[in-house]
């Protein structure tokens, strides 16, 4: 997993080194297929480094679908993600918290414990279905708040599945989305919220 990370943030680096403009699914596809059966390292590291480098992770996904097809560009990125976010919320809990924690009185901690949004599951869920909340602000966020590992792994696993799985399979069938294609994924995330915040009310969930 380290060489993942390793591959990835150079990988991150050299796509980035002529500016955000040259980065798209077809810059990034051309350089994974380049690393022949590494590719797939690279794919996971890539979404592992975009934890700590500022790249549009979205053409990863779509450059794994371009390249491993829907299914296992969908796996891939998703690992990847996952891999990323857990590490970020380890550091923002490791380092970050302990320092918010001595800066403010234990009341001051315990009112944003339980005034902060990102407490809550569905709210968790929520801000992982919109693509403009910023996917390490949350884990990041989640971090510095009292938010269970486990409330913070399984919102996140489910949570960013149905961006990913639209942007493998829109790389997969090689097109631009549309917006069908976001009625879609907003459809699908409103039916996904509504399971959560039902399991929630009948006392199911961490």
């Amino acid at each position: 997993m380290v060489l993942a990370l390793l591959l990835g943030g150079f990988a991150a680096i050299w796509l980035l080194r002529d500016g955000s403009a040259g980065f798209s699914g077809d810059t990034v596809a051309a350089f994974i297929k380049s690393w022949g059966i590494w590719g797939q390292f690279g794919v996971i590291g890539l979404m592992v480094a975009h934890s700590f480098i500022p790249f549009p992770a979205e053409f990863v996904a779509i450059a794994a679908g371009m390249s491993f097809g829907m299914v296992w560009g969908t796996v891939l990125t998703w690992v990847g993600a996952m891999i990323g976010a857990l590490l970020a919320f380890g550091i923002a809990r490791n380092l970050g918290r302990p320092f918010v924690a001595n800066i403010l009185t234990p009341g001051q901690l315990a009112k944003i414990d339980k005034s902060a949004p990102l407490t809550s599951a569905p709210s968790m869920i929520a801000m992982r279905l919109v693509p403009v909340i910023a996917f390490n602000l949350i884990n990041y966020g989640a971090g510095l708040t009292n938010v269970s590992w486990w409330r913070f792994i399984w919102t996140t696993a489910v949570g960013i599945l149905p961006l990913t799985f639209l942007m493998a399979m829109l790389g997969d069938q090689m097109r631009e989305p549309t917006f069908s294609d976001w009625i879609l994924l907003g459809g699908a995330s409103l039916a996904m919220l509504a399971v959560v915040v039902f399991a929630r009310r009948c006392g199911l969930g961490g």
